[in-house]
């Protein structure tokens, strides 16, 4: 059967363009991307698909401008509305010191994403085809990737479409030498210097040797890796639902529930939160993962880790995920003179008020002798070292073992506040009222609140 025809019975099977969709395809001017336009221009007709396309210049190669004019000259040609840019990417990858492939994907899909965008488009049509899945497996696996990174890529990822993905090299160059299509070679896919060329050129020939159809058989395997990760997908939101929600800029899942949750599931939901708090899994390997579920099940009860573009933090029972590490807490210092409202730095309130009577304490409110308790009074964050008597106790304590014993995450523990006289703490605000010092009824009471 032709590839045109075999082509056309994927995209119906599969469902991955819909019909009367708007498209943009991606065009290099390389064999991949010539077919996948040329086929997608066939279609286009019966399926009411509106086409465009996009040409991204990286400015790598002195062909690069040839490789830009053969692409307007394809689109022309075609009738097909074409969107070119230029973009250094070797300045780029400088400027930001990273890798030159990873860049190279970052700039380019930042410019696909663009483009569909400003066009209106539903979705972009990437060339990768069969061989292309084993070569990313491979890639993977030497990268350390879990199950899920070894799915390898999609034909349907949000709004990225692949609909070479079932059909091999050798189809599509069959299909050029059939219908007369010329198309460029990048001498770039020589470079055995970057890592997926020494898999094409060295590894993927070696396996070969052993096994002449390992392509189809590393494709084959993802494909049913991917059947596998659409099962995990279903458990995955399940539990993220029950064990895991958003806390101001911090994603939170619940240790215990983890915990009680199979290894390989309990990774996966890990890799779930990483996603959501990161937006990508980009250098996050199983190794990765590994040290997480380490840290809950034998790491300190306030254990941290940085790991690429994520900061993950154990706190007790709480296993929080944020993009970055929370900025330390700038030291805070207030004397109150007189009765009033203050302000104070996590934009809580604090009301000092004389009662006639006493009105009842709580977690909130304390109140003191006003006969007892003379201004000025001082408001600061704690400091090591600090000690204080808590309320029923004979004794003084270090506050760093009440905090251990209310299990407080290092962070509130950080933007605890004291209420002192002198040296006296009479209240870790918000937390335990110091011993002394008490209100008498019917004398005057200082009652000071917390407003949240």
């Amino acid at each position: 059967m032709p590839l045109q025809s075999r082509f056309h019975k994927s995209l119906m099977k599969s469902g991955c363009i819909p019909a009367g969709s708007r498209v943009l395809v991606a065009v290099s001017g390389g064999a991949d991307s010539v077919v996948l336009l040329s086929l997608l221009h066939r279609v286009a007709g019966e399926m009411s698909l509106y086409l465009e396309a996009a040409h991204l210049d990286h400015a790598l190669r002195d062909a690069s401008c040839a490789d830009a004019k053969f692409v307007e000259e394809l689109c022309l040609r075609l009738g097909v509305p074409l969107t070119m840019e230029r973009r250094d990417v070797a300045a780029i990858a400088k400027q930001r010191k990273g890798n030159l492939e990873e860049v190279a994907r970052e700039v380019r899909r930042d410019f696909l994403e663009k483009t569909a965008q400003a066009h209106n488009c539903h979705m972009v049509a990437l060339g990768h085809h069969a061989d292309d899945q084993a070569e990313t497996f491979l890639l993977r696996l030497l990268r350390g990737a879990g199950t899920t990174g070894l799915a390898g890529m999609r034909m349907v990822n949000e709004a990225i479409v692949r609909p070479l993905l079932p059909f091999y090299r050798t189809d599509l160059l069959a299909y050029l030498r059939e219908e007369g299509l010329s198309w460029r070679e990048d001498e770039s896919n020589q470079d055995q210097t970057f890592t997926r060329n020494r898999i094409r050129h060295q590894l993927l020939p070696l396996l070969e040797s052993f096994n002449p159809n390992i392509s189809s058989q590393l494709a084959g395997l993802c494909e049913q890796m991917r059947q596998d990760d659409d099962f995990w997908l279903e458990q995955i939101a399940q539990e993220l639902t029950r064990c895991g929600q958003w806390q101001n800029d911090s994603y939170v899942l619940d240790r215990s529930l983890l915990l009680e949750l199979a290894p390989a599931l309990a990774g996966r939901v890990i890799r779930a939160a990483l996603q959501r708090v990161r937006g990508d899994l980009r250098g996050m390997t199983a190794a990765h993962i590994a040290d997480i579920l380490q840290l809950i099940s034998q790491g300190p009860p306030q254990g941290e880790l940085s790991l690429p573009g994520v900061w993950v933090a154990r706190r007790y029972e709480d296993l929080l995920f944020r993009r970055q590490k929370p900025d330390p807490v700038n030291y805070f210092e207030l004397v109150l003179n007189e009765h009033g409202t203050y302000q104070l730095p996590d934009g809580r309130l604090l009301h000092v008020s004389l009662q006639d009577h006493v009105c009842g304490e709580s977690t909130e409110a304390v109140e003191f002798s006003q006969e007892s308790l003379a201004f000025p009074l001082l408001v600061r964050h704690c400091q090591p070292g600090d000690r204080f008597r808590p309320s029923g106790m004979s004794g003084t304590k270090k506050l760093q073992d009440l905090f251990v014993d209310l299990k407080l995450p290092k962070e509130a523990r950080q933007e605890s506040l004291l209420l002192l006289k002198d040296e006296e703490v009479l209240w870790v605000v918000g937390l335990r009222r110091g011993e002394g010092r008490r209100a008498i009824n019917n004398a005057p009471v200082l009652r000071i609140v917390i407003e949240p």
